[in-house]
């Protein structure tokens, strides 16, 4: 299958990102094409087996396959299909905020993550390097007034329990939990970066003052954490306290988080503020990524959706209950 590439959305340590269209008759759909030469393909053929485990998941990024191209001098090249993004990163949207995105606005954007991390862990895998750069931004689910967050950029994620190969500091610093540093890597190092997404969604800035890589290990081994923002409500305060626990079998994981009577709460009970929310999401029809079907001779099994709806089905009853549970206990709910 030919493909027009359009421009470069990206460039990273392995590979590039292109913004491509599909050239077949009375097919007319665009998609980000993530590439990488033969010799460095390992991460990008790692990352498309890993996302096809994540069919139809609302919050992850969807892979539609990969294949092998001949470039130019006969070089050859791994392609995967990804769907894109229209609203570039998290870090883009908080820019369109002026910076700071609105406690209120925080919130769901907080639960959209936690949605994608729950995917994520409850798939055995530890994505290992979330930060704003891979929170990636769609158009509005769902009837939402807000933009969609989806997690991307899974080179880095491994299984959990399995014995890591990776020397070194694994991922972002500005995003590492303490144990990282010393090679435990599980779930709880995806939600302490949560919790350094949040007060850089807050505040506007790094969750760390300092860009010294050894200052900031030793902070980490001292047992300090990010400072949450002031201006936060009670309970936001609450719920960073819970991502910022030292002891990783401690802290809270994505499924208990998200029935944390923070995200529970309704939104007139958040602090007032006097920036709005963004408008709907607004792009030029070309460049809209909504229900993209994969490009041809990319179908996903029929199998693969069903088992996929089966589990998303069994997810949403044990999180009402769950919900329900904790707001009884915590009086947020009248009965």
């Amino acid at each position: 299958m030919e493909v027009l590439k359009i421009k470069v959305l990206g460039k990273g340590s392995y590979g590039v990102v292109y913004l491509v269209k599909t050239v077949a008759p009375a097919y007319n759909q665009i998609y980000a094409l993530k590439s990488a030469n033969e010799e460095y393909s390992f991460f990008l053929r790692k990352e498309e087996e890993i996302l096809l485990k994540f069919v139809n998941c609302s919050n992850i990024i969807q892979c539609y396959g990969g294949f092998t191209s001949v470039e130019r001098e006969q070089r050859m090249v791994y392609n995967i299909f990804l769907e894109y993004a229209p609203g570039g990163s998290l870090l883009d949207l908080m820019k369109k905020y002026g910076g700071k995105i609105p406690e209120r606005d925080v919130n769901c954007y907080t639960q959209m993550i936690l949605e994608g991390l729950l995917d994520i862990h409850e798939k055995g895998y530890i994505h290992s390097d979330l930060k704003p750069g891979n929170i990636l931004v769609f158009p509005p689910q769902h009837c939402t007034r807000l933009s969609t967050l989806k997690i991307a950029d899974f080179g880095l994620a491994k299984r959990e329990g399995v014995q890591d190969t990776w020397i070194g500091f694994r991922g972002t610093k500005y995003y590492m939990s303490p144990e990282s540093i010393v090679g435990e890597i599980s779930g709880a190092l995806d939600i302490w970066s949560l919790g350094c997404i949040v007060v850089q969604m807050i505040t506007g800035r790094l969750p760390w003052n300092t860009c010294d890589g050894d200052k900031l290990n030793d902070k980490l081994l001292r047992g300090e954490s990010p400072n949450i923002p002031e201006d936060m409500s009670e309970l936001g305060k609450s719920f960073l306290k819970e991502c910022f626990v030292f002891d990783p079998n401690k802290r809270w994981n994505a499924s208990k988080l998200l029935c944390h009577p923070y995200l529970l709460l309704p939104e007139h009970m958040l602090p007032r503020d006097d920036r709005q929310s963004l408008p709907c999401f607004q792009q030029k029809k070309v460049l809209r990524s909504r229900n993209i079907p994969p490009p041809p001779g990319f179908n996903i099994p029929n199998s693969v959706l069903l088992e996929r709806r089966k589990n998303l089905e069994e997810q949403r009853a044990r999180r009402m209950i769950s919900s329900y549970q904790q707001r009884k206990a915590t009086g947020y709910l009248c009965v």
